[in-house]
């Protein structure tokens, strides 16, 4: 329980960063660094922590499935509770769409050790590709273009350090110590500055729309329904104890604030989107004790 405390001291100081210097810190400058510098390190460091196996590649496949499977019931839900064309989409969509980078790594490492962060990092790149690809297309009902989705995934390095480092795994290369701890270095960085991040963008929202109907839907999708099914794939596919425990950790983590940005992109309530990150990454405290 310590550590998981460790990891919210790190998004408080980024919010309360926010709150007193304001203007002074500028999130989206962080936001680069870590994108475009930090987390290539955090992946490398990741995946090369420990050789590939079965369980470690069928990780991510197992999560974008339940993703998918689990898309079938949240709109099921959202369509027979809800009226609004648009909240169908949030309450569909988001739950799906959760905090896998900037909370689900660092919270992984934390609980299991370097496996941990092999798995979450894994499972990271896997929500990437799901959120811009068929998470673009899903928010933009069909006006988002294929090429511009694949500009847009082209243009993160993490997936292209991701397929590097799983060629170099699967290889069997294998980097010195001595690189690893540099890799840690770059890595630890990228995971300190992603808690921060979350935290001065917790700061910046401003919820002035709630919807309890929307809120319900959300929550009972994203702590319920995706869990659940989650939970059966993984039975089903008999991983080792510490891939179905971490695993499952990156499907409970709260919504990503990536949806806030996507919902603002194509004006689908970006205020209540907000509300639900806030709402999720309070919720995720109680839930995150449970699951301990």
């Amino acid at each position: 329980m310590i550590t998981v405390i460790g990891i919210y001291i790190f998004i408080v100081i980024g919010f309360f960063a926010k709150r007193i210097f304001k203007d002074e810190i500028e999130g989206k400058t962080l936001v680069i660094l870590s994108t475009y510098f930090l987390q290539p390190f955090l992946t490398l460091w990741g995946i090369m922590l420990v050789p590939l196996n079965f369980d470690l590649i069928i990780s991510p496949v197992v999560y974008l499935g339940a993703v998918f499977i689990s898309l079938i019931f949240t709109s099921l839900l959202a369509f027979l509770f809800l009226k609004d064309k648009k909240e169908k989409i949030i309450a569909s969509l988001t739950p799906l769409i959760g905090n896998t980078g900037n909370l689900g790594i660092p919270l992984s490492y934390a609980l299991f050790g370097d496996i941990g962060a092999s798995i979450a990092t894994m499972v990271n790149l896997a929500n990437i590709f799901f959120i811009y690809s068929f998470g673009i297309f899903f928010f933009a009902k069909g006006e988002y273009s294929f090429k511009d989705a694949f500009k847009k995934i082209v243009k993160i390095p993490v997936m292209w350090f991701g397929i590097l480092a799983l060629i170099l795994n699967i290889g069997g290369v294998r980097f010195p110590a001595d690189i690893m701890k540099i890799l840690q270095m770059g890595a630890f960085a990228s995971i300190v500055v992603q808690l921060l991040i979350f935290g001065i963008y917790v700061a910046e929202i401003k919820a002035k729309e709630v919807s309890f109907k929307l809120s319900l839907v959300t929550i009972i999708n994203k702590f319920l329904v995706f869990p659940l099914i989650s939970f059966v794939l993984l039975k089903f596919c008999h991983l080792k104890p510490i891939f179905h425990q971490a695993v499952l950790l990156e499907v409970l983590t709260p919504l990503a604030v990536t949806n806030v940005n996507l919902a603002a992109l194509f004006n689908l309530y970006p205020q209540k989107v907000a509300y639900l990150v806030i709402l999720t990454s309070i919720l995720f405290i109680g839930v995150i004790m449970i699951f301990l």
